[in-house]
């Protein structure tokens, strides 16, 4: 059984800054969008164990689509504990030109709920750059019950990490979970997530940092 959830993703790519001989000044050239190639994308966690968790990346290598049959939560009579919650983190290794930055712009999770009274349904994603000292950017969605419908949650995320001098590959995690509280219940309650897709694409800005 394979649902449906998608969450488009955008990487921003910033600009070096313009340089100044002789009074002329010498402005980069923008970045195509083939600058940056998402090189693999692979997931773990109790909601995508292996075998569970269907990888795509399309043949320009900047569009991917992660696919789960196993990414779903149950309380409720017959339901073990350990079902009330799960996670999945999907780790995408990119490649970009020296000196550029990598942002998250936009993420969208669209799933499934089925809540009885007095449950609540939460979806969380939490995002970093491996080697990055800043805090994890947490975006947070609550379904109260009764609820039974699609849900979607929608964030601005703006994390940003900047390349290391020298370096031409990142890797950003999407640490995501969903649960249902509380997780002992005599009525029966169910939440999923189906896939996380997204595509790459280059911004240029005006942000930037001199190595």
């Amino acid at each position: 059984m394979r649902f449906s959830t998608i969450v488009p993703f955008i990487g921003a790519a910033a600009a070096l800054p313009a340089s100044q001989v002789g009074g002329i000044v010498d402005v980069p050239t923008a970045p195509q969008p083939s600058a940056i190639k998402i090189l693999g994308v692979n997931a773990i966690g109790s909601g995508c164990p292996s075998g569970h968790a269907y990888v795509t990346v399309d043949a320009t290598g900047t569009i991917f689509d992660v696919a789960f049959d196993e990414y779903f939560v149950a309380v409720g009579p017959g339901s073990p504990v350990s079902d009330g919650r799960k996670n999945c983190r999907v780790s995408i290794n990119l490649q970009f030109p020296e000196g550029l930055s990598m942002s998250i712009i936009e993420t969208r999770f669209i799933g499934y709920a089925s809540l009885s009274q007095g449950q609540t349904g939460t979806c969380r994603a939490g995002y970093t750059f491996s080697g990055d000292n800043s805090q994890e950017v947490v975006f947070q969605k609550n379904l109260v019950a009764p609820y039974e419908d699609n849900y979607s949650m929608l964030a601005g995320v703006g994390a940003q990490s900047f390349s290391k001098c020298g370096a031409t590959t990142a890797v950003l995690n999407v640490n995501s979970e969903i649960r249902i509280n509380p997780i002992t219940s005599p009525r029966k309650g169910i939440m999923t997530v189906d896939s996380f897709d997204g595509s790459v694409h280059l911004l240029f800005t005006a942000n930037y940092r001199q190595c």
